[in-house]
């Protein structure tokens, strides 16, 4: 057996997963609301049998590896690794590739420049300016120690004397972690001289970069520069503050996202302890997948200015997708204050700001109608153009009749003629207004009637799902009946072959059954014995009785099943002979193959199960 087989049995993915997400038992599985898209009703199911989860609103799917992968970001390795911690398993070093043990590398090298760069801050003279700095800036001794600032000497190569030097690492190591560079002559020199230092942490709370503040502001060089992106860095990724102020986060069930590190300090010294900070203004895809773990709501704190409603603008649609409520906070009078000031001077106003905030499509027309004079026709198309998209994306019709109508009375203009502008940019006409065909009739939804195919797919999935759920004793019988089936739903005729191979007697089991499948066939297997509908029959079942209850169940849907295959094979003779009656003169093949297909309509519906 190999050591992935071996990590992989030692694991008990509900175990797992339930540390992350919340679970309920559902008949033979685990069911909870999916960690990888927004939903309200939960389609997310974990099988203790086949050791493998699937949701079926997003798709996801997986073993305890891809969950790890998917949900925590790690890659196969660190998840090879982290699982074979958890059951004390020692993996050999041949289990990892030259990547791999790069990666570890990086995060050592990481990891100790993080305690270089804060043991000189707080326990080296050469650190009292960048303390004395901090300490301005009304930083605690408490802050400083749980966000791990640091300090960078003011010498070319002070970093990399330690790390090469002294601890040995390679110069190629060194700069792949971001922290060096190499000049034009082929020299190597610290990237960060004389600045505060930030550790960049990711959801795990590992240091992947740096942010560092310059100290001397005669200094011609960007006030904050950071590490570049690398194989562990990556800026799309990061949320400052997120790893250290998680339990608050959670607990508050919603964030405020802010532009800067001193924003997140000084707020959580305020003790508004659920914030974070993007590097840069853009909320990305990966923060928000990031966030839609954790909370339910999204205050977005970024500057008034044109790039900061820019990037309010473009959070919308990064976070629709996954079901994040976004609002952002108000101000009122104190727009032109940073949180970082407001939380140093006046900490009991920045509380009561990061409570107070309005929904993001009332901050964006807000900003809009005081960008444009609403009073004048360009004035009120330029509103009206600007506000268009960010309508179009409110996706519930009465919360877009809201706003519509607050706009028409800003505008001071009708809500109908207002709607008929909107229509032009793709914004959907409101539930009040009414949506029309071109022949001025109220159109009416049409749903389309279930395919002849899909109703045969029910059956044969009913079928399968019976077959193996069905005690040891009955499958072999069970198994039989079916075995010539011809199936139409995807890998059934080898979930079928594979069980005739397999050994049943009293060790059956659906597990040991699985692990003998290829990585699709159990991913197969699993969506058919997963269904919740089915799982239910299941589960209303005289229990005293199950083996008769189950039999006469098993004949019922064999029944079923068999009869819609009649009927199809039967419409489709019926078919071919309307096409043979509609012929001036049949040929002699012709008539003995109307024949032949008579002979087969009688003996189809003559067949019994």
């Amino acid at each position: 057996m190999s050591q992935i087989q071996e990590v992989k049995q030692a694991t008990d993915i509900v175990q797992l997963i339930s540390e992350r997400v919340s679970l309920q038992r559902s008949g033979a599985n685990w069911r909870g609301l999916c960690p990888f898209h927004s939903e309200k009703s939960p389609s997310f199911f974990v099988s203790e049998q086949l050791q493998r989860y699937r949701c079926f609103g997003c798709g996801k799917s997986g073993d305890a590896f891809t969950f790890l992968e998917e949900y925590e970001g790690m890659t196969f390795a660190e998840a090879l690794q982290y699982l074979a911690d958890r059951a004390g398993i020692t993996l050999t070093k041949q289990t990892f590739t030259d990547e791999d043990e790069q990666r570890k590398r990086l995060l050592e090298i990481l990891n100790l420049s993080r305690e270089y760069y804060h043991f000189l801050l707080t326990e080296h003279d050469v650190g009292k300016k960048g303390m004395a700095y901090l300490k301005d800036r009304g930083l605690s001794q408490e802050s400083i120690k749980v966000f791990q600032l640091g300090y960078a000497l003011s010498q070319w190569d002070g970093l990399l004397k330690y790390l090469h030097g002294k601890k040995k690492y390679s110069l190629a190591d060194i700069q792949a972690a971001g922290l060096i560079i190499k000049g034009q002559g082929g020299r190597s020199y610290d990237r960060f001289r004389d600045r505060i230092m930030f550790p960049l942490t990711d959801h795990r709370g590992r240091v992947v970069g740096f942010s560092g503040r310059v100290l001397d502001p005669a200094v011609k060089e960007a006030k904050y520069i950071n590490t570049p992106e690398t194989m562990l860095y990556h800026k799309s990724q990061l949320l400052f503050g997120y790893s250290q102020l998680y339990q608050e986060i959670r607990k508050e069930n919603e964030v405020v996202v802010v532009e800067g590190e001193f924003d997140v300090i000084s707020s959580a010294q305020a003790h508004v302890n659920n914030v974070v900070a993007v590097k840069g203004s853009a909320l990305t895809e990966e923060h928000m997948r990031l966030l839609s773990r954790t909370v339910e709501r999204v205050l977005l704190c970024f500057d008034t200015d044109s790039a900061g409603i820019e990037a309010t603008r473009r959070a919308i649609a990064v976070a629709k997708p996954f079901g994040i409520e976004l609002r952002v906070l108000d101000f009122g009078d104190h727009a032109q204050k940073d949180p970082d000031e407001l939380a140093r001077t006046n900490p009991q106003l920045w509380r009561q700001i990061a409570k107070s905030s309005v929904s993001v499509y009332e901050f964006l027309m807000r900003a809009a109608l005081k960008e444009y004079d609403p009073a004048t026709p360009e004035g009120k198309r330029k509103i009206v153009n600007q506000l268009a998209p960010v309508f179009s994306q409110i996706s519930h019709a009465v919360e877009r009749e809201y706003y519509v109508r607050k706009l028409a009375e800003a505008l001071e203009v009708k809500e109908n003629a207002l709607q008929l502008d909107l229509q032009k940019f793709g914004v959907a006409k409101s539930v009040a207004g009414g949506s029309r065909s071109s022949g001025g009739a109220q159109a009416e939804p049409k749903q389309a009637a279930a395919p002849q195919s899909s109703r045969r797919t029910r059956l044969e999935h009913y079928l399968l799902f019976l077959l193996f759920q069905a005690d040891a004793a009955a499958v072999p019988s069970f198994l039989k009946q079916v075995l010539e089936f011809e199936w139409q739903l995807p890998a059934a005729k080898h979930l079928v072959v594979a069980l005739a191979k397999h050994p049943i007697d009293e060790h059956w089991s659906l597990q040991n059954f699985a692990r003998g499948l290829a990585e699709d066939l159990q991913q197969r297997l699993f969506e058919i014995t997963a269904e919740e509908e089915f799982l239910q029959i299941i589960a209303e079942m005289d229990q005293t009785d199950r083996e008769k209850e189950f039999a006469k169940e098993w004949q019922k849907a064999l029944a079923d099943l068999t009869q819609f295959q009649v009927s199809e094979q039967t419409a489709a003779i019926q078919a071919r002979l309307d096409e043979l009656d509609g012929l001036p003169e049949k040929t002699p093949e012709q008539e003995a193959e109307q024949m032949q297909l008579l002979q087969q309509v009688v003996q189809l519906r003559g067949k019994k199960v």
